[in-house]
């Protein structure tokens, strides 16, 4: 199975960072239909507007309207700590959400049990996975393990702290929590994607494999200097994830789509020489 993992967003009419959100969206969803037409899914793990913003979201709805991505490709939409819950829910009524209201869903596919998580905490930067929604996804992953399912599980923030102040400060208040939860179930779960962080990340948690891809718009440096107010941006290359979902692997590429036309090609008479 072929999954098309893209996160941070952050539309806005307006620049972030010296970029126009809305014109770096555009042209990756327009590279996605170009190469990777043939995928499976296309999720989007949150932060979908920079404000919360009504205009957004129905700016990002008549985005998605002209886009060719339609009916399974139709890009799955979840929210991050950017994104107002009920303002999201009012230009998106069809959005599935729990019996609690939080924007949260299960999917079947070709490769197991999708499993689409809300982590925010309204009005904060920070996440969290209250006990209601620590028990809803329990629930979930136990029916999983009674079917022999494989598991992936999709959010927006970081589930594990990462080592760079400025984004660990904004992780899940209630760490320790879930990550016992994913303990429990670490021979359910087969991976993990998340965003928030806006650079590229993998690595494991739990036993159980990770990755996130960076912003669409403004990504950011990691840096290890332990200084909270500290980022780094610039002229920095965005991306998206394509990834490849196999009963007994997960392979994951980043996608530079604003450098494609750096990109030279050649036939190589003997592949194994390049």
């Amino acid at each position: 199975m072929k999954l098309v993992h893209i996160s941070d967003i952050h539309l806005n009419h307006g620049s972030i960072g010296g970029h126009d959100p809305i014109a770096n969206f555009r042209k990756c969803l327009a590279y996605v239909e170009a190469y990777d037409s043939d995928a499976d899914r296309v999720v989007i793990t949150g932060d979908l507007s920079h404000h919360g913003l009504e205009t957004s979201y129905r700016e990002l709805a008549t985005i998605l309207a002209e886009s060719t991505l339609a009916g399974k490709l139709e890009p799955r939409l979840m929210v991050g700590n950017h994104d107002n819950r009920e303002t999201f829910i009012s230009v998106f009524p069809e959005t599935q959400r729990d019996d609690n209201g939080f924007v949260q869903w299960t999917e079947e596919t070709e490769a197991g049990l999708f499993v689409y998580i809300d982590t925010v905490d309204q009005g904060r930067h920070s996440g969290l996975y209250c006990a209601p929604r620590l028990a809803w996804l329990a629930d979930v992953l136990d029916g999983a393990r009674a079917r022999g399912q494989r598991v992936y599980l999709f959010m927006h923030h970081n589930p594990v702290r990462v080592h760079v102040a400025n984004a660990d400060v904004v992780g899940m208040l209630n760490e320790r929590e879930f990550q016992a939860l994913l303990k429990s179930y670490q021979d359910v779960i087969a991976h993990i994607f998340f965003g928030h962080c806006h650079y590229s990340l993998s690595g494991s948690v739990c036993g159980i494999a990770y990755s996130a891809p960076r912003s669409t718009n403004h990504v950011c440096w990691p840096e290890f200097s332990g200084i909270i107010n500290r980022t780094g941006y610039g002229e920095l290359t965005p991306n998206y994830n394509v990834c490849f979902l196999r009963d007994d692997s997960v392979v994951v590429h980043t996608i530079d789509f604003l450098d494609a036309d750096k990109v030279q090609w050649s036939i190589e008479t003997d592949p194994a020489q390049h």
